[in-house]
């Protein structure tokens, strides 16, 4: 199994085993607010949720684990969507590991895996994020347009390598 790891942190593709993080995660109150409810709520919805993703060519979901003691923290995703024109870079932390640097930490190892193949990433997230907006910016993003997606106000970002 392929891994990147930086000083801290190892990434490495999902698999049906993170069922039960997974199904954590997407509970949780931020990931509900700024990345939607999945309404997945038992152990076999996320398993149908991770088979879902791993059978979509369109979804990369990678778990973000600590180096000591690899516990799944968050994930980061590269997702082709329908109305953008090149993938976009996604992340979610459980709250527990917020504010320590790991979304960072991730994304910054993450784009520089991803940059070797494709030659721009986008980014989406609501206008009231603004601790992802934070992140972005940090990661050199620029805003390139605001638009509105589900009823909510939406900042789009690229990064060019």
């Amino acid at each position: 199994m392929q891994i990147i790891q930086t000083n801290r942190l190892l990434l490495r593709p999902i698999s049906l085993d993170d069922a039960d993080f997974i199904m954590n995660l997407i509970n949780c109150q931020g990931f509900i607010r700024y990345i939607g409810d999945r309404k997945v709520r038992t152990r076999d919805q996320a398993i149908d949720y991770l088979q879902n993703m791993l059978g979509n060519p369109d979804i990369t979901y990678w778990a973000i684990e600590t180096k000591l003691g690899q516990v799944p923290v968050g994930v980061v995703t590269w997702v082709q969507r329908d109305f953008l024109p090149s993938p976009d870079l996604g992340y979610a932390l459980l709250p527990e590991y917020e504010g320590n640097g790991y979304a960072f930490e991730a994304s910054e190892a993450w784009l520089a895996y991803q940059l070797k193949t494709h030659k721009s990433a986008l980014a989406i997230c609501r206008a009231d994020n603004l601790a992802s907006i934070k992140l972005l910016l940090k990661l050199n993003f620029v805003r390139e347009e605001i638009f509105e997606k589900e009823g909510h106000e939406m900042h789009r970002y690229s990064l060019h390598s």
